[in-house]
């Protein structure tokens, strides 16, 4: 049978994490927490919300949640992840709208449409807005962009989230920004002009699919 409380132990290992982390998390009202004797008790709820939180994929979550051995939390995860979309968030951003328009095209006529979202912006600054509201999987960025410099605008969203993948999109790519690319961590680039077997290619591959 289900158990509809969680122990911060079982949670912090689940996490891992320290339990003192836990009671952080209790104390802050990221998660709720009651108290059963002595011991705090997380609902099977606040576990699941947790799990979604964490940005696992759907397939990891039900993965943990098969672990765990609890049908209970299993219907709940599922419940969150029927109601929104699995599809990984690509951001595309430059100047040229021919480029633009050709990236969406892509996108449009190959099964990209069907695993991907995709929003592109011809204003750096707007783009930087969206992403520091919604986590992207991948961005794709000129590297002059109206309203800000893109390699500017790669470093502000790798400090807000270290696990993007970024893809710059170069007119001219001499050796020296190669060299400084592979280095970096989650860092690819295209030279344009873009075609499609290219573009699919780096896409698919940035995002693991």
């Amino acid at each position: 049978m289900s158990k509809p409380f969680y122990s911060t132990t079982e949670v912090a290992n689940l996490f891992n994490v320290n339990r003192v982390t836990v009671y952080r998390w209790a104390k802050e009202g990221k998660i709720k927490a009651y108290e059963v004797g002595k011991h705090l008790k997380i609902p099977v709820s606040e576990v699941g919300k947790l799990i979604k939180d964490a940005g696992f994929s759907g397939s990891d979550i039900l993965e943990i949640c098969d672990s765990l051995n609890n049908s209970q939390l299993s219907e709940f995860v599922k419940s969150l992840t029927l109601d929104k979309s699995e599809k990984k968030l690509v951001v595309a951003v430059g100047d040229d709208n021919n480029v633009l328009g050709f990236i969406q095209k892509t996108f449009e006529e190959t099964d990209l449409r069907d695993t991907c979202k995709l929003l592109t912006f011809s204003s750096g600054l707007e783009a930087a807005i969206h992403v520091g509201e919604e986590e992207p999987n991948l961005v794709l960025i000129d590297e002059k962009v109206s309203g800000l410099d893109g390699a500017k605008l790669a470093e502000e969203i790798i400090n807000i989230y270290d696990d993007v993948k970024i893809v710059f999109m170069y007119g001219n790519l001499d050796v020296g920004n190669i060299g400084r690319i592979k280095k970096l961590k989650g860092f690819d680039y295209i030279v344009k002009p873009i075609d499609r077997d290219t573009l699919y290619r780096v896409v698919f591959g940035g995002l693991g699919l």
